[in-house]
């Protein structure tokens, strides 16, 4: 495995970020164990931040922890994505669409700046920021809709959902198309056109959708 350099980053999510990547890119595959001897060996570090970057990647759907097995790699079938990405569409769109009477000036203000530093981090492709940002700019207007079960369905929906946008992140040209599509969504939500953000979310989450299962398996939806 490649060496990790460390910058402002803590040295768990540089670890991560690594792990992601062989999993990404299919050095490491579905079902692969992923031990902290084996791993403290290979990286020539302590298994305690391995252990942090672990628990990372199980928040973010990369890897199960099972208790005295260790973690493993995590299976994401064609029907996962399908699942999660059908509910998504329809789910998202609506409090989008709820939102867009709770949602303040400054509001607007911090989803274009979330989106700007999505654009920044897109010239490195910086995988691991670009997650966590996109997953600010959506959790921001989701929080606004006004209905908190319907915000605690989506929080379940994401946490299973961000394995899958991952891809999203790993090409220049979805990368830019989601930066441009964000801005879209971030004019409607200017205008207070309650269905023209509920369409461009639908619409927005759709493209990701068939971006993630065309690169795992050309299909379409």
């Amino acid at each position: 495995m490649k060496d990790i350099s460390i910058d402002n980053t803590t040295l768990s999510e540089k670890i991560a970020e690594t792990i992601r990547g062989y999993i990404l890119n299919g050095t490491l595959k579905a079902g692969d164990r992923l031990t902290e001897p084996k791993l403290s060996e290979m990286l020539g570090i302590s298994r305690t931040p391995i252990r942090e970057a672990l628990r990372l990647l199980e928040m973010e759907g990369f890897v199960e922890i099972f208790p005295r097995r260790g973690a493993v790699v995590s299976v994401v079938t064609d029907k996962d994505v399908d699942d999660i990405f059908v509910l998504k569409m329809k789910l998202e769109s609506l409090a989008a669409k709820l939102a867009i009477k709770n949602l303040s000036f400054e509001d607007i203000a911090k989803l274009k700046d979330i989106n700007d530093k999505m654009e920044k981090y897109s010239l490195t492709r910086n995988v691991a920021n670009l997650i966590k940002l996109n997953s600010e700019f959506h959790n921001l207007f989701i929080s606004k809709c006004n209905n908190s079960r319907l915000v605690r369905f989506l929080e379940s929906l994401l946490r299973q959902f961000k394995r899958a946008t991952a891809y999203s992140f790993t090409e220049t040209g979805r990368i830019s198309k989601v930066i441009e599509e964000h801005k879209e969504i971030i004019e409607a939500f200017e205008e207070r056109d309650a269905d023209r953000v509920e369409k461009l979310v639908e619409k927005h989450i759709k493209n990701g959708w068939n971006f993630i299962l065309n690169k795992v398996s050309g299909k379409v939806v």
